[in-house]
């Protein structure tokens, strides 16, 4: 299993993937509701910490946030990309 390790700092602005559009425009890929539902609010401008203030969710928005980006929906739009990590 891999698992993709961003730096979350609460700076961190991610953005939607081709992939991501997709989902949002034609539920391509049939999204869980509440994976779905952060899809939708990442915007490619708004830091992390914001957008989780807009989620008012639990410590799940962070498991959330790398199901996003290893399943290939979102990306980390700043300058380190983020590491593989073998399972």
């Amino acid at each position: 299993m891999r698992l993709w390790s961003a730096a979350m700092s609460d700076n961190t602005i991610y953005s939607k993937t081709h992939k991501g559009v997709e989902e949002i425009s034609h539920r391509t890929h049939h999204l869980a509701s509440r994976l779905r539902n952060t899809l939708i609010v990442i915007d490619g401008h708004t830091p992390w910490d914001e957008l989780q203030k807009r989620l008012m969710v639990d410590d799940t928005a962070n498991a959330m946030i790398q199901t996003l980006l290893a399943e290939g929906y979102i990306e980390s739009i700043d300058d380190e990309p983020p590491t593989v990590i073998e399972i």
